[in-house]
């Protein structure tokens, strides 16, 4: 859905439906809930040091980051005249290798675009420990303080989403990208955790429900109001019912082997697609002459391709020896 939201809405078939496939960005949404769920159901019973539970995840998140951004950096240097030696790009190659690019009005998508997402996941990784912590101790006032981030993150934004095109970048910047705005979504995926963890050996017989909810969220993305604007969470809960009701019942058609690889590189997938994407696009556009619909599909499967050689031989041995790094 981001791969096409990014490249493919004006391709067949992804062109009949524009506004649908133009909102593939709320996939990202979708991602933080999952990520807080999956984190939570990974450690809630496990009794783990935080230097081994960030060795994980930075040996999961930061080879393939990096590769992405000197990617990036090589398309806009032989491609786009950037001028790679300039302050603007020294403050650029900071903000994005340190992950704080998110933080900071007018650079959340400088260089690797997809990387802003990035910045956000490892905000939340480095705090998930505390939030965790605070989940067992005292589950009301999680939930409140969830309940009180989602109402204010849905407020602000909305707010400022109508004027967003005359608005300065500090205040769109903020409303749109800051991690402040997107935590309320990794919460409720906390949140769905723990409720599945309740439900998991009383609900068996509603093995529609995953369908249904599949059906509801593409109605409320093919129907959103363009004065509305789902970008931290709005639709979050409904994310939450459907990841619960995905591991209740476990479709089959998830478990099939392509869909689980492909799960598998996902990460590579994203991260690695616009760099990718622009220098195979910007090759075509000099040498090859591919039209656009076909080069579409052909730039897919060239990703594919590269984020599972990156998965492979450099994600999986890189995570093994980071995680196994003995920190003094």
């Amino acid at each position: 859905m981001v791969f096409i939201h990014h490249f493919g809405t004006g391709v067949f078939p992804f062109n009949k439906a524009v506004y649908f496939f133009s909102s593939g960005n709320i996939a990202v949404g979708y991602f933080f809930v999952l990520s807080g769920f999956v984190l939570y159901i990974s450690y809630s019973n496990k009794d783990i040091s935080y230097s081994s539970y960030i060795r994980k995840r930075i040996g999961r998140i930061v080879p393939v980051y990096w590769i992405a951004l000197i990617l990036a950096i090589l398309a806009g240097v032989i491609y786009y005249n950037y001028e790679w030696q300039s302050w603007q790009a020294l403050r650029e190659l900071t903000y994005s290798a340190l992950f704080i690019q998110a933080w900071i009005p007018s650079y959340p998508m400088c260089l690797n675009g997809p990387g802003w997402t990035i910045s956000i996941e490892m905000f939340f990784y480095f705090i998930f420990p505390i939030l965790l912590l605070l989940q067992k101790k005292n589950l009301k006032i999680f939930v409140a303080l969830t309940l009180v981030l989602y109402a204010l993150a849905q407020y602000f934004h909305l707010k400022y989403y109508a004027d967003r095109h005359s608005l300065p970048d500090s205040i769109v910047d903020t409303v749109f990208f800051n991690p402040v705005m997107h935590i309320n979504q990794f919460m409720i995926g906390m949140i769905g955790a723990y409720l599945f963890g309740i439900m998991k050996n009383r609900w068996k017989n509603f093995g529609w429900l995953p369908l249904l909810l599949f059906a509801v969220i593409v109605f409320l993305i093919a129907e959103r109001p363009e004065n509305i604007s789902y970008q931290v969470g709005l639709i979050a809960p409904v994310f939450m019912v459907f990841i619960i009701s995905i591991a209740l019942y476990q479709p089959r058609v998830l478990g099939l082997k392509p869909l689980v690889y492909l799960g598998e590189i996902s990460y590579g997938l994203y991260i690695l697609q616009q760099p990718v994407y622009k220098l195979a696009g910007n090759f075509n556009t000099l040498h090859l002459h591919i039209p656009p619909d076909i080069f579409f599909w052909l730039a897919l499967l060239l990703l594919i391709a590269i984020a599972s050689f990156s998965y492979n031989y450099i994600e999986v041995p890189l995570k093994r020896k980071i995680t196994c790094l003995k920190l003094r």
